[in-house]
């Protein structure tokens, strides 16, 4: 029983109070003009656009970041620049069926309201980049990447 209750609070993970929220959209192209990398998917013609609230929990130098209640990443914080990656994560995908991937960003954020680290408007400014680890599906090789900008501004929705 102990143990059933152990897994429950950690799959019930909470966001903590000082965490910092950002409205992050990522994207991604497939043009000859862009400078972001797919090379899982040469072929493809459509791009890649979706919004998330991330929120960022500090500890030291070390950060947390959250997408709703659930851990997203793990990773550094030196000044203004932020790296983190995820765990190894399997799932079932419509284009290219059972695949495992990680995730690798890095970003220039304002850890607070008025810095300016982020050229520019914005308060988050980087990339992230999934990596094939393993895949059933023949035509996506393991090993192969697929590069998507960040760009987000601070938000008041964890208040």
């Amino acid at each position: 029983m102990l143990l059933v209750l152990s897994l429950l609070a950690c799959s019930n993970s909470k966001v903590p109070e000082d965490a910092i929220f950002y409205d992050v959209t990522v994207t991604a192209e497939n043009n000859d003009d862009d400078a972001l990398v797919d090379e899982c998917h040469p072929e493809a013609s459509e791009g890649y656009q979706e919004s998330f609230l991330y929120a960022v929990a500090y500890d030291g130098s070390k950060a947390t970041i959250y997408i709703g209640n659930d851990v997203f990443a793990l990773g550094t914080v030196s000044g203004c620049d932020l790296t983190y990656s995820t765990v190894i994560i399997g799932e079932e995908t419509e284009a290219d069926g059972p695949v495992k991937w990680q995730l690798t960003g890095t970003a220039s954020i304002d850890p607070t309201e008025g810095d300016a680290c982020v050229d520019g408007d914005g308060d988050w400014d980087g990339f992230e980049t999934f990596e094939i680890i393993s895949t059933e599906n023949e035509t996506l090789e393991p090993g192969c990447e697929y590069e998507t900008k960040t760009l987000g501004d601070f938000s008041s929705s964890g208040a």
